[in-house]
This record gives C-alpha cells, structure tokens and sequence, in this order.
C-alpha cells in the first residue's frame, strides 16, 4: 500500500473541513460526542468531520504527547531506570487515574510508558515528566507545547502531562490527529497501545488492564469491536469522555479522534454508558458495513488527452495515472457516479520521458472530492528537431506581423524592381541619344 500515501499531501490541501460538517455527506448516522474526526489512515482521506477545530481539554489524550517527549528524550528506555520519589507522588491530583507507583521503586522508562498508554496512568506520567525534566516537570510541558509546534497544531496548548484538568490546557480533535500520526511513527508506541493487559511488577502485583474496552474482547462487553486495536482513552468532567482509536479491517485501517462524549443527559442525569467509546464502535461498524476500497483508475487507464509537439507522426499524448488509483466509497456506488477533473497544460513540448509527471487529476463521488492522482506520459517521445523546425516556420508564416511584415517587403522590392527597370530604360535612352548625335 506504498503508493497511496503518495496521495496523503495532496489530499490533506482539498478535504479538510471545519465545524459539523461532515466530509462524506452519506454518512447519516447520529454522534452523540461533540468533536469526531475519522480519517483514512492509507489515504489520509477524512470520512467524519464534526467540530474538528474546537477548542476542548483533551484529558488524557495528553499523555500521547507525553510519551513522545520521554521517547524522544530518553536514548535506552528498556535499560533506563527511574527512582519513584515521594514529592513528585504527593503532586498528582488525587483524581489521576490508573495504576499507583510506589515510592522509593525502581521501573523503567519502557515500564512506564506502559503504565501510560495501557490504564492511563498519572503516577507514571508525572514520574516520567519528573525525571525527562530534571525535576522540573514545567520544563518537560515546555517541551510538550514546542513539540506539538513543531507538528503542526495550531490549537493545543498543555500545562501538565497528566491531562488532569486546567482551563489553559487544549487541543483539537484535528491536532489531536496530528499527534497521534506523529506518535505512530513510533514501533513502540504501536506495539503498546495495541495491548490489553501487561505485567509491569512481576508476579507481585496484577497486571495493568486497558481502559478501552473497545479493542478488549474479554472485558470490552457493550463496547467490544473487533476492528480496533487501540489507541488511548480519556475522561475528566470537563472534558467528557474521549477515545483516540485504530481500526483495521478489509484491507482498509482508520484513526478516529473522538472527544466529548457527554456524561449527563439533557435533564442532568448520568449517563452510565461511554458515549465515546459507542459512537467509536457505530463509525467503525457502519465504516466497514457500507464502504470499500475500490480501483478507480488503474495505471495503464488513459485519462485525458493532450497535444504534443515536435514529435514525427505523434501529435496527441494520452496522459495516465501515475499509480493504481484506488479511493474510499460506498460499496453501492455506481460508475456513473464517480468523475474527474483534469488540470493539464494547452501542449506539452516533447522530449518527454516515460513516466514524467505532466498533470493532475481530482475524482468526485457524486460532486464530492474523494481524492486525487497525478498524470505522467505512459512513454518517452523525443524531440524531432524537422518537425520542430517546420513548426517554427509554420508559425512564423501564420504571425499577422511577419504576414504585414512580409507584404510591405515584397511592396518595397516591387517598387525597388520597378524603380531599377525604369532606371535602365533611362539609361538605354541616354545611350541611343548620344549614339544619335555621334552620327
């Protein structure tokens, strides 16, 4: 599947959207959670989009961000050990979820990373912060802010690494997809958030249990889709309920940033269920059920014809997709249903190699943008310097200058003719007078 993130950068420029509006408008089915981002993950294609810039705490979602520093600022994180101390316990909110260290313990910054990403853990991500910032856990978030710059997020600002609530501590649904692309390029971080248990202390304590119950076939029960296969949940009263998730299934795989799930009804009460994590199953349950990966346009597919100059007996290039083109649609979709707009040159001048990238192309499902290809020569046609030679001449006797140019010079030699023919007669005049008077 190479090829097709070839087409991420291009699409990411056309697809996104802002507000509830939804990238493929077919899709009907009720959120209950206020910002939803489902993207594509092999062509970076946006399929959900419901208030994707708005500004909301992220909770936990956080700690994504917080293992991304301590990976990127820890050389050995098997073999790196971290003194648990007391003070920085003594700092964690009393409400931080997941597994509680104990001071005085030793554990890796692998093991740590664990605790993070698998139960959520606080303990362990303010010990991490703690000691990737020399003590100072303000500097370890300094690095957090500058990291998510770095990405790309315009929206996100972080004051701790826990994700316990703060009101200057933010991010979007859309940044939030940013980070976690970013944190994927991580095998570690992969190989971890796909897990449901993990033993961090031996046989001396229980092992650590995912808290999203999404991907865990033995505990997930209401919430249990087999597609998932992680990412990372959160939860503060202030944030609601929010899951970062991957699915996989049918050759296709899919992120899904799904934040404010709501915790009371409109009367007040409690909402016992994970909204979060049910609108996360429905997406990927409908996702699956009605849409496919299909071959649009296959490579050796002439898309679009060109006029091309300076080759002997060619005068017209039938430009191709550059690669299988394949795109995301409903698996009712008709053929009739998918266009495409071309955008390519008036000519193209040969030499021309083969698989020379000389236009692009945009497909539309029913009027909707659903990717984008570009167009190359199937092969390479060199240049006939006759043919260009004739062509010069060809529009330098069709150019209304040298056509004006041309007749005033034929004028003036016409008259030059004249005027010399005339001259001569005069001379053989003259001749024949004094050849008269000689006599």
């Amino acid at each position: 599947m190479k090829y097709l993130r070839l087409l991420m950068s291009i699409v990411l420029m056309s697809v996104f959207g802002f507000g509830g509006v939804l990238a493929f408008s077919f899709y009907n089915e009720p959120l209950d959670s206020v910002a939803v981002y489902v993207v594509n993950e092999d062509t970076d294609l946006p399929i959900i989009e419901k208030n994707i810039h708005e500004k909301r705490s992220p909770a936990s979602l956080t700690k994504i961000m917080t293992v991304i520093i301590a990976h990127e600022s820890v050389p050995n994180i098997a073999d790196t050990k971290v003194l648990v101390r007391q003070e920085v316990l003594d700092k964690v909110d009393p409400d931080s979820s997941g597994v509680h260290l104990k001071a005085g313990e030793e554990i890796s910054v692998l093991d740590l990373m664990h605790c993070i990403l698998i139960c959520s853990s606080g303990h362990a991500a303010n010990v991490l912060a703690d000691y990737v910032g020399e003590g100072d856990i303000q500097n370890f978030v300094d690095k957090m802010n500058a990291k998510a710059a770095e990405i790309g997020c315009e929206n996100t600002h972080f004051e701790n690494p826990d994700g316990i609530y703060s009101e200057n501590q933010y991010s979007t649904a859309f940044d939030m997809y940013k980070i976690t692309q970013y944190a994927r390029n991580i095998p570690i971080f992969n190989s971890i958030t796909s897990m449901c248990e993990y033993r961090c202390f031996g046989d001396e304590r229980d092992p650590i249990i995912t808290t999203n119950h999404t991907m865990d076939s033995k505990r997930g029960g209401i919430y249990y889709c087999p597609y998932v296969k992680g990412i990372k949940t959160g939860y503060t009263k202030e944030a609601g309920r929010c899951l970062i998730s991957r699915a996989e299934g049918n050759g296709m795989s899919y992120i899904a940033v799904v934040m404010g799930g709501p915790t009371e009804d409109e009367n007040g009460k409690p909402i016992e269920k994970n909204m979060a994590m049910l609108d996360t199953k429905n997406i990927y349950s409908w996702i699956y059920k009605n849409l496919q990966f299909e071959k649009l346009y296959p490579k050796d597919f002439p898309v679009v014809e060109v006029s091309l100059k300076y080759v002997w007996g060619v005068d017209k290039l039938l430009l191709r997709p550059e690669k299988d083109f394949f795109a995301i649609v409903p698996k009712d979709f008709k053929k009739e249903d998918i266009t495409i707009k071309t955008q390519i040159p008036e000519y193209i001048e040969a030499t021309v190699k083969e698989g020379e990238i000389l236009g692009s192309a945009e497909v539309f499902y029913k009027g909707e943008r659903i990717g984008s290809f570009k167009l190359v020569s199937p092969k390479t046609y060199k240049r006939n310097l006759f043919v260009q030679f004739l062509d010069f001449c060809k529009k330098l006797f069709s150019n209304p200058i040298f056509i004006i140019l041309f007749i005033i010079i034929l004028i003036l030699a016409a008259l030059y003719i004249i005027a010399m023919l005339k001259a001569a007669r005069r001379r053989r005049r003259r001749r024949k007078v004094r050849r008269f008077r000689r006599r």
